[in-house]
């Protein structure tokens, strides 16, 4: 009795230590397999290079082929403009596009799932494994060559459905002949990065739509604020580039009057002005498709008087993603209601479709497009963006004594047949309502032109 005993007992730390190793596999298979599957060492998926050998086909929204495996060699777009401007879109051959679909969305076009394994191994049809995303190739091309050799970021986006139809990045390259990064660190500074996705920077005067958006809600639409050139706060000044004199809200916003904001920062204190730049996306990410943007950042919880005004006016320590104050005015356009931006074409099953958010109320956002769309009559000029019903803010964002500021433009288009926001940033680009605003007048009146 005692032999069987013991026998019993070591049958049952053996199942026992099996059930644990069990589980410890299919945990970690649930955790780690996407991984395996794709170490380089795979030679099911990868030569001796470490180059990926299979790979379903990824197209733009109009079916021009972006990227394709022949004969286990990655090919992309027959145009070099086309190729360098989605670079940051379609990846590298190097894989150092970490927001590149053929990183990001690897496990589609290899053809993989936990369930079924490397499927297109499987005999499958390869088309399963393909992927078309929401991007024109051509606006895309449009807005690299609209840039100019400048580094920046331009995007636009349908603040109905969510896609975006231009998201390009520069510097860029082709990657069919990419160059030596090293030997021209200052020309390809920050080449593997995505700004539109990946990126922050100070929002300048764009950020006076969220602080326009706050006093729109708490201080009397009738208010008058006085504006002499500058404005003593203790010690220290915040100067403006005119003297406007008496000034209502919607002339401040045209003729970007930072006397009246930092009064009107001041007024609103930095609990409000805290809340709505938390509500433009602020101190959080989108996710694109599985893909997390950057974090814009602005924290005036206990700031100095003369901080809390400069950081009304968008400097201090502010700091802005690009995409996410895309998609902030998708929301003003759609009263007030943000439609996620999305790369992906179709739902293919597992990629997360666009989402819906109430940001401001609708009355809010309705005023904030007329004065949106005053800048462009008053400022812009009409004449400039013939046909777009634009509604716009331009930025010049300061980064430091002897740097050129960057330069933004952003806002969206007030037409039902072209429900188009959009964002332009040049890095230390100078004024933005000339650089910036160039760069967009060329992207969105391509985009009309050509129906997208």
């Amino acid at each position: 009795m005692k032999l069987l005993a013991k026998r019993a007992l070591v049958l049952l730390v053996l199942v026992a230590l099996l059930t644990i190793g069990l589980v410890c596999f299919v945990v970690r298979y649930f955790n780690q397999a996407s991984t395996w599957v794709q170490y380089p060492a795979n030679k099911h998926l990868f030569n001796n290079q470490a180059k990926l050998t299979v790979s379903g086909t990824i197209y733009d929204r109009s079916g021009q082929v972006l990227l394709e495996m022949v004969d286990g060699v990655t090919k992309y777009h027959r145009d070099k403009t086309v190729r360098t401007a989605m670079l940051h879109a379609t990846g590298d051959t190097d894989n150092n596009i970490a927001v590149g679909a053929q990183v990001a969305f690897r496990e589609h076009i290899i053809g993989w799932n936990l369930l079924n394994g490397v499927y297109r191994l499987q005999n499958q049809p390869n088309r399963s494994a393909n992927l078309t995303l929401t991007l024109d190739a051509n606006l895309c091309a449009a807005a690299y060559k609209a840039l100019n050799g400048r580094k920046g970021a331009v995007g636009v986006y349908n603040y109905q459905t969510g896609e975006i139809l231009c998201m390009v990045s520069a510097p860029s390259f082709d990657p069919e002949q990419p160059p030596n990064i090293s030997h021209y660190p200052e020309k390809y500074e920050g080449v593997y990065i995505n700004r539109l996705l990946s990126a922050v920077y100070p929002p300048g005067s764009i950020f006076k739509i969220v602080t326009a958006a706050a006093a729109l809600e708490n201080l009397p639409e009738d208010k008058l604020y006085h504006c002499e050139g500058k404005m003593q706060i203790g010690s220290d000044t915040v100067t403006c580039t005119g003297i406007h004199g008496d000034i209502a809200l919607e002339q401040a916003l045209a003729h970007s009057c930072n006397a009246a904001f930092a009064q009107i920062a001041l007024e609103l204190g930095d609990a409000v002005l805290q809340k709505y730049a938390n509500l433009a996306g602020f101190n959080s990410y989108l996710v694109v498709d599985g893909i997390k943007t950057a974090v814009g950042r602005v924290d005036v919880r206990n700031a100095a008087a003369v901080d809390l005004a400069w950081a009304g006016i968008g400097q201090y320590t502010n700091t802005a993603n690009p995409l996410n104050f895309m998609a902030f005015m998708g929301a003003i356009a759609n009263q007030g209601v943000l439609i996620s931006p999305r790369l992906i074409a179709d739902n293919y099953g597992f990629f997360a479709s666009s989402q819906k958010k109430q940001v401001l109320s609708a009355e809010t956002a309705v005023k904030l497009g007329a004065l949106m769309r005053n800048n462009t009559l008053s400022v812009y000029g009409e004449y400039n963006f013939k046909g777009l019903e634009l509604c716009a803010k331009s930025g010049t964002a300061e980064v430091g004594e002897g740097k050129r500021p960057h330069a933004w433009f952003t806002g969206f288009l007030a037409r039902e047949d072209y429900p188009l926001a959009f964002v332009v940033l040049i890095e230390n680009g100078g004024i933005g309502s000339q650089t910036a605003a160039s760069v967009a007048r060329r992207v969105l009146q391509t985009a009309v032109s050509t129906g997208k």
